[in-house]
């Protein structure tokens, strides 16, 4: 009998919420593989490169679903799905560099309201160092605005 392997791709947001990174938590725990993306990626689970289940559109409250077994269609979904993986980050790596940014740190000094002068100083850091910093935390927040940032920071119990 074959080894089951289980590969997922998630988008950020997918750490922000607490019942969603315990069940990473959970299937990583049993061996799952799994990766996050900054790209949309349609919901998609291949089955034994034979069978693709695809996720269509919500219509009316509820999601559509076409299961397909053409050996063509599956083998180019696969391919698609191989291209995402290879292009994803490692769940580790990707909290690593969350961590490594002193994200904690910089969403209290964003939360406080101060100017980034302010936080730069408080943090031990210069200005530019602080900015790029803020920048990065919220392209890995997936925020648009730092204000994005902190109501998504708040939502994930980060604050």
């Amino acid at each position: 009998m074959r080894e089951l392997t289980v590969r997922k791709i998630y988008l950020p947001g997918v750490l922000f919420d607490p019942a969603l990174a315990a069940h990473l938590r959970q299937i990583t725990a049993h061996g799952a593989q799994v990766r996050i993306t900054e790209r949309e990626i349609n919901e998609t689970i291949l089955l034994d490169r034979r069978i693709a289940i695809v996720a269509g559109d919500h219509v009316g409250g509820v999601r559509g679903y076409t299961v397909i077994s053409s050996p063509a269609l599956v083998q180019g979904i696969q391919s698609l799905f191989d291209a995402a993986w290879h292009a994803a980050t490692d769940l580790e790596s990707y909290q690593a560099r969350f961590t490594e940014l002193g994200a904690r740190e910089i969403l209290e000094q964003l939360a406080s309201g101060c100017k980034d002068e302010t936080a730069a100083r408080a943090l031990g850091v210069s200005l530019r160092t602080y900015r790029r910093r803020v920048a990065e935390l919220m392209e890995l927040l997936g925020a648009s605005s730092r204000f994005q940032a902190g109501a998504r920071a708040r939502e994930a119990g980060l604050l």
